[in-house]
C-alpha cells in the first residue's frame, strides 16, 4: 500500500485528503521545483545537498524556500507516521509558487505550497545493482537556456514519456539522445562510462542536471581513477569497458545493454563494483549505521 500520510504546508495529513487550490501556479503553469532524497532505516542521506540545490533553483525562480527549516526532523517524522522506519524509502519535496493570478505573469508570491510525499523504493534494486540493467534511448530536441534545463522543475512530461518508453522496450531507464548521437542523462539519473580506463560523464555545462549522487561518485572516483567530464555518445556506451547510472534512490546501477545490444562490457566492471562499495561506506558513515544494516 502507498504511504497514507504526507506533509502539506506545515501539517501531516492523510494523503487522500490532501489538496491544493485550483489556482496553485504549480498546477496551472508548472511553476515549481522538487527534490527527492533517500532514507536508510528512516535516516535521510545527503539531505543538505538536496536542500542547497533546491534553494539555488528557488532563488532563480523567485520562489521563497526555507532551506534551513527542520526538513530532517520532518523526514524522520513522516517515515515514522507511515510505519516505514525499518526500511528504505524515497522522500519527495515539492514546492510551488502557490496561488496566484490565472495569467503568465505571476505577481507577488502569497505563500508557496510545500508538499512532502513518501514512497517505497522500487522492488528489484538490489538485483539491478548486482546484475545491471538495460537502457533505452530517447531522442531529444534541445532549445532555450541550458541553465534552465539544470533546474529540477516539476515540468517532467518528457521524463514520463521516457520512463514509459523504457518499460515498453523492457528497459530500466531511458537516456536523452541528441540528433548528433550525444547522450545527456537519464530521466532521473546521470550516466557514466569507463573508456580507456578513464571514468567519463557528461558535463553540467551541456545542460545536465548536477545530480547529488553524481557529485558524490565523482568525489569518490577521483581518489581511485582518472576522471573527466566530457561528451559521450551512444557508441561510447556500447563500446565502454564499463557503464553505469547514478541517482539518489538507485545509488549506482550498471548498464549492460542498450535495448537488445550488449553495452558496458555486459556486466558490472571492477571500477563500478569498487565505487558501489565505497558509496555504501559513505552512506553508512553519514547516516550512522553499520553497512550491513543499511538494508534496501
Amino acid at each position: 500500500m502507498d504511504p497514507r500520510i504526507c506533509f502539506l504546508n506545515g501539517r501531516y495529513v492523510e494523503t487522500r485528503h490532501a489538496t491544493v487550490p485550483a489556482t496553485d501556479r504549480g498546477f496551472l503553469f508548472g511553476e515549481g521545483l522538487f527534490e527527492t532524497w533517500r532514507t536508510y532505516r528512516g535516516r535521510p542521506f545527503a539531505l543538505e545537498e538536496h536542500l542547497r540545490r533546491m534553494a539555488r533553483s528557488a532563488r532563480q525562480l523567485g520562489i521563497p524556500f526555507d532551506a534551513d527549516g527542520p526538513w530532517a526532523e520532518r523526514t524522520r517524522r513522516l517515515v515514522k507516521l507511515n510505519s516505514m522506519t525499518g526500511m528504505g524509502s524515497a522522500v519527495r519535496l515539492t514546492i510551488t509558487r502557490g496561488t496566484g493570478p490565472v495569467r503568465l505573469a505571476p505577481g507577488p508570491v502569497a505563500r508557496p505550497t510545500r508538499l512532502m510525499l513518501l514512497r517505497r523504493l522500487d522492488a528489484g534494486l538490489a538485483e539491478a545493482r548486482t546484475n545491471g540493467v538495460g537502457v533505452n534511448l530517447l531522442d531529444f530536441g534541445v532549445g532555450g537556456d541550458t541553465s534552465m534545463r539544470r533546474l529540477k522543475t516539476i515540468n517532467y512530461l518528457s521524463a514520463v514519456i521516457g520512463k514509459t518508453e523504457a518499460a515498453r522496450h523492457g528497459c530500466f531507464e531511458s537516456i536523452y539522445r541528441l540528433a548528433d548521437g550525444t547522450l545527456l542523462e537519464g530521466m532521473t539519473t546521470n550516466v557514466f562510462v569507463v573508456r580507456n580506463s578513464t571514468l567519463v560523464t557528461p558535463p553540467v555545462a551541456d545542460g545536465v542536471l548536477p545530480g547529488v549522487t553524481r557529485a558524490i561518485v565523482l568525489e569518490i572516483a577521483k581518489r581511485i581513477a582518472d576522471v573527466r567530464e566530457a561528451r559521450i555518445t551512444t557508441e561510447d556506451v556500447l563500446d565502454a569497458e564499463e557503464a553505469f547510472l547514478t541517482s539518489t534512490t538507485i545509488e549506482i546501477v550498471p548498464i549492460v545493454r542498450v535495448r537488445k545490444r550488449r553495452a558496458g562490457g555486459g556486466c558490472a566492471g571492477v571500477l563500478t563494483r569498487e565505487l558501489q562499495r565505497r558509496y555504501r561506506r559513505r552512506v553508512a558513515r553519514r547516516v550512522g549505521l553499520p553497512e550491513d544494516e543499511l538494508g534496501e
